[in-house]
């Protein structure tokens, strides 16, 4: 096993995980950043599946009390309750310093003809304030040079565990292919691998993301929480490609038709005046949500397809018709986090979709990639003051069992097929009863499914320790997410429990 020592380790390389390479570096700190992918391949910052995306904040003379006070109200309206004031507090505060940091390193928005910033309304807000990226390729570029800028050390590898000793974390051990394991000795760490909607058999994200971060800090002890809100997007799969569905083609001829090319939605919202005002207010956010009339177009899908339909999208705009499905695309939980971004285990922080606190419930469309910034830099400036006053080194207490797993890599050639197949049928579980329509009995189903899949892979291990790791982080991340919806009785925001007591605005 080699052994590195640094001040700080950033564990993934997405626009929070730069961010805090680049605080950290400014503060003089020696950094380390592990990605699974190369700079400007992983994370949701680089997705070709989105190719772009759009960021909230408050820049220049935009910073009155007065704007400062809406948008921080929203925020919290948004979040139904499950926001931390002082983190919205933060992001609002910090929002415009951080995108301008963005313009200084040669990001480019969208303009208006006017060469004015064009300004966008993001879910759930009733107010223009996002900024939409220009250039996919540029996002690339703008945080390629922001890492470059930071002088951090770049491994391209997989981390497998966290070394804690007494609630202390002091850095990771990572697995380099074919057959390097490496213990990263850092006096701080900095989790920034983003969330888990590839858990989920259908989903808008990069396979990747099957939360890591999630499985590694609650490994080490850290607290997590609202993890059962995740948000959920009506989109459409064609020749198996998935893309999000235009909603704004159902005030002008969009409609979702069952297997027999009957209308879905006056099926099941019979009533004229409910249906329209369902409509209109489904078109304010892409996300699903219970906590409004809009929650019932998504409602009446999945229970077309949760009693053995299919439904199909037909517009007149569109030559693209295909079948509708809901697609996993991001959390709002994750890792507590304080203002300084640091979790419940000293030494360890976290930033962007894998931390928690800043969004609730629901989340204001574009606060994610404003949160990469905010508490990715707070993250990195902390973690590098945390390291310079940190100068006792532990040691190993025991060998951890991520040491005795990669002694198994790469022995022999993996036989992944078994794994993969049982992921595969978990993952379909987990669409099936995590995700519109969650109830009890649903639920705990699924964990039992888990449970029963936990001791399968425990006899496949040996034949793809890799694929087994990968696995492992699926079924705990997915234990974490059914628990956490288990618990919550009532239905609120993106989380609606059809067994349990409803908002009255979606029943």
């Amino acid at each position: 096993m080699q052994v590195l020592k640094t001040d700080v380790v950033i564990i993934g390389a997405g626009a929070a995980g730069i961010r805090a390479a680049l605080a950290a570096s400014a503060k003089g700190a020696d950094v380390v950043v592990i990605s699974k992918a190369p700079v400007g391949m992983g994370g949701s910052t680089f997705s070709g599946i989105t190719r772009g995306w759009g960021i909230q904040g408050l820049v220049g003379n935009e910073r009155t009390d007065k704007n400062l006070k809406r948008f921080y109200d929203e925020i919290m309206q948004t979040g139904l309750g499950r926001c931390d004031p002082e983190l919205v507090r933060i992001l609002v505060e910090e929002s415009g310093p951080r995108i301008e940091d963005l313009i200084s390193f040669g990001l480019r928005f969208q303009k208006e003809d006017c060469g004015s910033y064009r300004r966008v309304r993001g879910c759930f807000s009733e107010c223009r304030r996002a900024f939409m990226t220009e250039d996919f390729k540029n996002v690339k570029k703008t945080f390629r040079s922001m890492l470059n800028a930071s002088s951090a050390k770049f491994i391209h590898g997989t981390v497998l565990e966290l070394m804690v000793s007494d609630n202390q974390c002091l850095g990771a051990f990572v697995f380099r292919a074919p057959e390097t394991l490496i213990l990263v000795k850092a006096k701080a760490t900095v989790l920034a691998t983003g969330g888990a909607a590839a858990i989920f058999g259908d989903h808008l994200v990069e396979e990747g993301h099957i939360g890591e971060g999630y499985r590694l800090a609650h490994k080490a002890g850290a607290r997590l929480e609202n993890l059962e809100f995740i948000q959920f997007m009506l989109g459409v799969k064609s020749r198996g490609t998935p893309r999000m569905l235009p909603l704004g083609e159902l005030r002008n001829g969009g409609v979702f038709l069952d297997n027999r090319g009957g209308d879905v939605l006056k099926r099941h919202i019979p009533d004229s005046e409910l249906r329209m005002r369902s409509i209109d207010a489904r078109l304010k956010h892409f996300p699903f949500s219970s906590r409004d009339v809009s929650g019932l177009i998504d409602i009446a899908i999945a229970t077309e397809r949760a009693q053995g339909g299919r439904v199909y999208w037909h517009s007149r705009k569109s030559n693209q018709p295909g079948e509708v499905f809901h697609f996993a695309h991001a959390q709002n939980g994750g890792v507590k986090i304080d203002d300084k971004a640091e979790s419940t285990v000293s030494g360890l922080f976290a930033a962007g979709e894998v931390a928690a606190g800043p969004h609730g419930a629901d989340r204001l469309g574009g606060c994610m990639m404003t949160a990469t910034q905010v508490f990715g830099a707070r993250a990195g400036h902390a973690a590098a003051c945390h390291a310079r006053r940190k100068t006792r080194n532990i040691e190993i207490q025991k060998i951890p069992e991520s040491i005795r797993m990669a002694e198994r890599f790469n022995k022999q050639r993996e036989k992944t097929e078994p794994i993969d197949e049982l992921i595969g049928d978990i993952r379909k579980t987990a669409s099936a009863k995590l995700m519109i329509l969650r109830k009890e009995r649903g639920i705990k189903s699924c964990l039992n499914e888990i449970q029963s899949a936990e001791a399968q892979l425990e006899k496949m291990a040996d034949q793809a320790p890799l694929s087994a790791l990968k696995a492992k982080t699926v079924l705990a991340v997915m234990t974490m997410i059914a628990t956490a919806a288990l618990n919550r009785k009532q239905s609120l925001g993106s989380h609606y429990r059809c067994d349990g007591p409803h908002p009255t605005a979606a029943v």
